[in-house]
């Protein structure tokens, strides 16, 4: 079995072991990892959110000015509330061939294969810069990264984001926008509900707009994604305080994924005119007040497949991949991309193992990720 080095070991279970759902701050990890990279000679610069609880990382080897290659992975994890997991989450554990861990695939364990490099990077003599940068908040929409982004002094020529693909090269992934809806309706008694407006209804007549316009959605395709079109969904609904009450408020949270180069705008706009023409003019009679307002929370772009992309040429070279594939989930290459900075998606473990319970990354995908990005740091040294 091939086995990854005891460095990415060791900073995988020293990631895990920080506590970074988004929630939270990170900047622990953060100063635990900038501290250890300034040592070995890296250029480090942060950028903050507005409160200054969590922060971004870019730390650079090499030479200075544009150019070089970007190794970038997300230092928040998602919650394990309710989840039952056989070992302690923020203590990774090997159990055989796997390591689990919160984060172990998703997505610290790219990040502990490019700490346990760090050492042959700073001694390299490399032509062309090696970037690290190490995000917040892209559990919640990719929401750190445009202040990474925007603070950069220099140009890089292209990025690799680390996201659990199985090693496999992704040159391709849907967008995503996360909108809440708050329903507003008329309390009273449950037995005349004509005399008021039940925002639980409401709501409930919302979603099933939202799973129509879905369907809809399905007509525009692109076979390579899984699956092949923008989808719809609601994931979150709070509303009511009793049985016999006509609810006052009730909020939906849900989401739009769409194909690459598609308008999420225009499915929130399409939903604003249903609950117009269609769904308020029902609960007005009863209740002139009530009313829904939609608000939309974050939004990230999606990458384009660019078969000529640089970043996928260079991935493909140094994995030996036939094949580009794409992902209907999220990342933060839609960011750099949209930044001018070619991007591409490969990084170890399965995504069918993110956010789930007992979350793990197998040993090989490890060593499989140490032997790619030690392609990578040659490169910049040629």
């Amino acid at each position: 079995m091939d086995a990854p080095g005891m460095d990415t070991l060791g900073h995988l279970k020293r990631l895990i072991a920080f506590d970074t759902t988004s929630r939270l701050s990170n900047l622990a990890l953060i100063d635990d990892v900038q501290a250890m990279l300034e040592a070995a000679g890296a250029r480090c610069r942060r950028s903050y959110n507005a409160e200054k609880t969590k922060a971004n990382l870019f730390a650079t080897f090499g030479p200075e000015g544009d150019g070089g290659y970007v190794l970038s992975g997300h230092t928040d994890v998602v919650p394990v509330d309710g989840q039952d997991w056989s070992s302690d989450p923020f203590r990774a554990e090997v159990r055989g061939d796997k390591l689990y861990g919160r984060g172990a695939c998703d997505m610290k364990g790219f990040v502990a294969c490019a700490l346990a490099l760090v050492p042959e990077i700073a001694a390299a003599k490399l032509k062309r810069p090696i970037h690290l940068a190490l995000s917040y908040d892209e559990e919640v929409g990719c929401a750190g990264v445009p202040r990474l982004i925007e603070d950069l002094e220099e140009k890089p020529a292209l990025a690799i984001i680390g996201e659990p693909t199985l090693m496999k090269v992704v040159g391709a992934h849907k967008g995503g926008t996360s909108v809440r809806t708050r329903c507003r309706g008329l309390e009273g008694h449950s037995s005349a509900p004509h005399k008021g407006a039940s925002a639980v209804m409401m709501a409930g007549e919302f979603i099933a707009a939202l799973a129509r316009v879905g369907v809809e959605l399905q007509g525009d395709t692109d076979a390579r994604f899984d699956p092949p079109y923008t989808t719809t969904q609601a994931n979150v609904v709070h509303g009511g305080t009793a049985l016999n009450i006509l609810a006052r408020e009730a909020t939906v949270t849900w989401e739009c994924r769409p194909l690459p180069g598609r308008d999420p705008l225009a499915v929130v706009g399409r939903m604003r005119e249903i609950v117009e023409s269609d769904i308020l003019p029902k609960y007005a009679k009863g209740a002139p007040e009530a009313g829904f307002d939609t608000t939309v929370m974050t939004s990230y772009p999606g990458l384009a497949l660019d078969m000529d992309s640089p970043a996928v040429a260079l991935a493909r070279e140094l994995s030996g991949a036939n094949a580009v594939e794409t992902a209907a989930y999220g990342t933060e290459a839609g960011h750099f991309a949209r930044a001018g900075i070619p991007s591409v998606i490969c990084g170890p473990g399965s995504i069918e193992q993110a956010h789930k319970a007992d979350e793990f990354v197998a040993l090989s995908e490890l060593a499989a990720c140490d032997a790619f990005l030690r392609k990578v740091v040659a490169k910049a040294a040629d």
